[in-house]
């Protein structure tokens, strides 16, 4: 018995078929659909639990119409795919599929991985009968990142882990997380002005700031409460317990979203 079905909305049959026998490996049946009129038929009669939409059917841009996909298929689990090739600025496009409440954004040409990720989230969303919350660990440290996620994932989130603040804003991934949780103190660029880029970009993701303090000269107090000047909505000292990222986390996404939210996003 199939996984589930999904709908492939896609102009080029190659694409299509390839994207196709990915799904059949994963044991998934699958429709597929070259125009919006199509894929709206689909929906209405056949009832998919994923999607996957192309940006672009031939000119037309499928964004502007993505909220009337997720209102027919309010169940199901969406992912767009963008080669990042036309005119348009990729972050415009990001943006466009995070307010149609998109749950992944995928770069041509994807991996079979990538695809797996997709339909084993899917797979477990139709299980709980929930979409579950996306959180994003960001933490130049393994094991630290490592433990976060797990603490994130026993308790009911999706979970993507990176080892950098320019790893996280490279990936389109970041685009439709509900939730990061930064490290302060990382290589690079480093997590103060990386909180400062994805808040003033995706005002209503919540970010927590984590840190353990520089050695001895900068407490994990006074990092934390300079990631909040910087755009951070809570913060957390390291190491701290799954009860308390847990009950902060809940409390973060049970906060209303502001006006100035409202507007900037």
């Amino acid at each position: 018995m199939a996984n589930g079905l999904a709908l492939i909305i896609e102009d080029s049959q190659t694409q299509a078929q390839i994207i196709g026998r990915m799904l059949a490996d994963e044991d998934w049946t699958y429709v597929l659909a070259k125009t919006l009129e199509d894929a709206e038929r689909v929906i209405l009669q056949q009832h998919p639990t994923l999607l996957f939409v192309d940006v672009f059917l031939g000119e037309e841009n499928t964004l502007p119409h993505l909220g009337r996909l997720r209102d027919l298929a309010l169940e199901a689990t969406v992912a767009v795919m963008t080669a990042g090739d036309r005119s348009e600025a990729i972050e415009e496009t990001l943006n466009m599929a995070r307010k149609a409440k998109v749950d992944y954004i995928l770069r041509k040409p994807f991996s079979r991985n990538q695809l797996r990720a997709i339909v084993q989230s899917a797979e477990q969303d139709q299980a709980e009968g929930k979409h579950r919350y996306h959180a994003l660990v960001i933490d130049d440290s393994a094991t630290a990142g490592k433990v976060t996620g797990q603490m994130l994932t026993d308790n009911g989130y999706r979970v993507s882990i990176v080892k950098s603040m320019e790893e996280a804003l490279e990936d389109v991934d970041i685009a439709h997380v509900d939730l990061v949780l930064s490290d302060i103190f990382m290589p690079g660029m480093g997590g103060l002005a990386g909180i400062k880029i994805i808040k003033s970009t995706w005002p209503k993701v919540k970010i927590l700031a984590m840190s353990g303090g520089l050695n001895t000269r900068i407490t994990p107090e006074r990092a934390t409460s300079a990631a909040v000047k910087a755009g951070a909505d809570a913060e957390i000292s390291k190491p701290f317990k799954p009860a308390e990222l847990v009950h902060l986390t809940l409390e973060m996404m049970a906060r209303p979203t502001t006006a100035y939210q409202e507007r900037q996003a």
